[in-house]
């Protein structure tokens, strides 16, 4: 029997920096340890339909990531009903998500909190130069290594 691939929901304020690249760079990481892993993301104050910022688009790409399509969507409780975990690019957006998603507060965790990194938080890079944005994926990319890590040795020693 085939184990459900896992899913994931990134979330950040306007889901066109943080949270897309966290979702891309999940999915690539997931791939490339051979985990089945599905991953979105959306955010507390998104335009829905908006494309990723240019400079989040040239961080992927640093990291071989091109082609990829994004949409802004705005989080809601179908997407939080439909995740195993959720990962909130700040503590903040931990906090509302909980307030607005009580009922899935368990499955909300701080991404770096939850890799056991400092500085938890993933500032906004939005409107900064492209090396700021190339410091936030970074900064995720490193917490996604110790969880996709994790997550794959789990599942190799059961």
């Amino acid at each position: 029997m085939t184990t459900p691939p896992r899913r994931l929901l990134f979330v950040c304020t306007g889901n066109i920096c943080r949270s897309p690249m966290a979702r891309f760079l999940a999915e690539r990481r997931a791939r490339e340890a051979g985990l089945a892993l599905r991953a979105a993301s959306a955010g507390t104050a998104a335009e829905v339909g908006w494309g990723m910022t240019p400079e989040a688009e040239r961080a992927l790409a640093s990291r071989g990531i091109v082609g990829v399509r994004h949409q802004a969507r705005q989080v809601d409780a179908a997407m939080m009903a439909e995740a195993d975990a959720v990962y909130a690019l700040t503590r903040a957006h931990r906090d509302r998500l909980a307030r607005l998603f009580a009922a899935h507060a368990a499955k909300i965790a701080v991404l770096r909190e939850a890799a056991g990194l400092p500085g938890p938080d993933v500032d906004d890079p939005y409107g900064m130069p492209d090396s700021v944005y190339e410091e936030c994926a970074s900064r995720i990319d490193e917490a996604l290594a110790v969880l996709i890590r994790r997550n794959h040795d789990a599942s190799h020693s059961r």
